[in-house]
């Protein structure tokens, strides 16, 4: 848990790859990497994610933090696990998947809206608790929250882009999660070299060196 927040810290971006066709999911990491995001979370929430998660593993074994996403229930988390990942990550508070996570020795970063939700995901466990949808919410959301909750790292989720994470970032999130906009693309036919300018552009945004 202590090194999923480390990275979470020092790569300011978790890349959310929704939707990607599993044959695509090696080379669009391989793209991200070369901008400088270094930490991945495949969505479970279709039946792309599953094959998506194994096909990262199989490319680039140990070497890249890899979690899935959208895990709701504890079968999920098995399966997830068996696919590879290092990591899982709910859209809202899961007491048995954060159990299950705690008995294999995964990190879990837990959803949340709500103040007692965000409370509720860092008592049991969450390495960072996942703000979800920040886009609703705004940067100021994370302003507010600094004061009861000092101490709970909080991870921006929904509607970040390049014109707005530097505002999470400064607000107190540690760093925040992205999906659409490092993913969307035509996957018929991707266009890889504008997929990775826009995921430079979005990480030079954050401030932090590559």
């Amino acid at each position: 848990m202590p090194e999923l927040l480390s990275h979470l810290r020092r790569s300011r971006i978790l890349a959310i790859l929704r939707g990607v066709p599993p044959q695509h999911v090696p080379k669009l990491i391989e793209t991200l990497l070369g901008a400088g995001i270094e930490l991945f979370e495949v969505a479970l929430s279709d039946d792309l994610g599953l094959p998506g998660l194994r096909a990262a593993r199989a490319a680039f074994g140990s070497d890249v933090p890899l979690g899935a996403g959208t895990v709701v229930t504890p079968e999920l988390a098995r399966q997830a696990h068996q696919a590879g990942a290092a990591f899982l990550v709910t859209p809202h508070p899961v007491p048995d998947v954060n159990a299950y996570a705690r008995e294999q020795g995964l990190g879990v970063l837990s959803g949340a809206f709500t103040p007692g939700e965000i409370y509720t995901a860092f008592q049991g466990g969450s390495a960072a608790v996942k703000v979800f949808p920040a886009g609703v919410l705004g940067p100021d959301y994370f302003r507010q929250l600094r004061g009861p909750y000092p101490d709970v790292p909080l991870l921006a989720v929904g509607g970040v882009d390049a014109g707005n994470i530097r505002a999470y970032l400064d607000a107190g999130a540690v760093s925040t999660g992205i999906g659409g906009a490092l993913t969307r693309t035509d996957w018929n036919n991707p266009d890889w070299a504008a997929l990775g300018r826009t995921a430079a552009d979005i990480r030079a945004q954050t401030g932090e060196p590559i």
